[in-house]
């Protein structure tokens, strides 16, 4: 079951790609907010933060059906509800009987559950959403710098060249000069990219995709590559940066259908290391622990 939900959650990501469609490139500049559980506030990260942004709903709020009805609400006649996954911590029978007196041995394994979006509801005792004042490019610049500068042990950045790149040799990032970029929102999205590389060194959370000797164009490569994209965008997210406007030609999207179609836990797995990298950015240390729960 658990390798057949792997291939439902790359099917949905690949069919969106296949029509052009960039789910990570999608949501926030359209609701200004990251998708959340419309009673505990809770956001959904990792991958569920790309299912829940395929839909063609305004409203960032989702909850289940059971939710909905303790709201006094109910689901609307013919609407579908969306996929969400989770890690389910399990403990295989034969961890007890072989080491009865040692710490069991627990296997993460992905599960799902359906939730509907507020819009999809009637009869919610639900505030209604709110929406935050636009912000003028001052005050976006302003919470852009305040969130790269909440990055623990940060490697150099430096402003300036004719290309954006990070070098793990010299733990060093470059990004052209912010006046070089056609707005704001794609050289942040180009910083939270090469940011987002930075994460894996070892002094950080130590990936192999940034670690090793990577071939160019490699299977491992294209995983680091897409690591880093969903960094950005989860980044961009967190302040409210428009990241649909760096560019997402037809070579990215074939780049991106390869790796998918060659391994359908790639997207799973990278949007759960993405999501630790941009918990890094922002000041939250997983040091060198492997707790996948906490990555989606």
């Amino acid at each position: 079951m658990s390798q057949n939900l792997y291939e439902t959650v790359t099917n949905t990501i690949i069919d969106a790609l296949a029509r052009g469609v960039v789910p990570w490139r999608k949501p926030w500049h359209v609701t200004n907010s990251s998708p959340c559980n419309a009673i505990t506030n809770r956001a959904y990260r990792g991958v569920n933060v790309l299912l829940l942004g395929l839909s063609s709903h305004t409203d960032h709020r989702w909850l289940t059906f059971k939710q909905a009805q303790e709201l006094g609400g109910n689901i609307k006649k013919g609407e579908h509800s969306t996929m969400v996954v989770f890690w389910k911590q399990w403990e295989p029978p034969e961890s007890h009987a072989e080491a009865p007196t040692q710490q069991c041995r627990r296997v993460p394994i992905l599960r799902y559950f359906n939730v509907f979006n507020v819009e999809q509801c009637e009869g919610l005792s639900l505030a209604p959403r709110y929406e935050p004042p636009p912000l003028n490019a001052n005050e976006r610049i302003e919470r852009a710098d305040v969130l790269v500068q909440s990055m623990l042990n940060p490697p150099t950045i430096q402003e300036g060249g004719q290309a954006a790149w990070y070098k793990p040799s010299q733990d060093l990032v470059q990004v052209p000069n912010l006046v070089t970029f056609d707005s704001i929102d794609a050289f942040y999205a180009t910083l939270f990219h090469e940011l987002g590389h930075a994460t894996g060194h070892p002094s950080r959370l130590n990936r192999p995709g940034i670690n090793g000797e990577i071939q160019f164009g490699s299977g491992l490569y294209s995983r680091e590559e897409l690591v880093a994209e969903l960094t950005s965008a989860f980044c961009c997210a967190t302040v409210s940066l428009d990241n649909s406007l760096t560019d997402h030609a037809a070579a990215y999207i074939q780049s991106w259908l390869e790796v998918l179609k060659a391994d359908s836990k790639a997207i799973v797995m990278a949007a759960a290391q993405a999501q630790k990298a941009a918990d890094y950015i922002k000041g939250i240390d997983y040091g060198q622990r492997a707790n996948l729960a906490s990555a989606l």
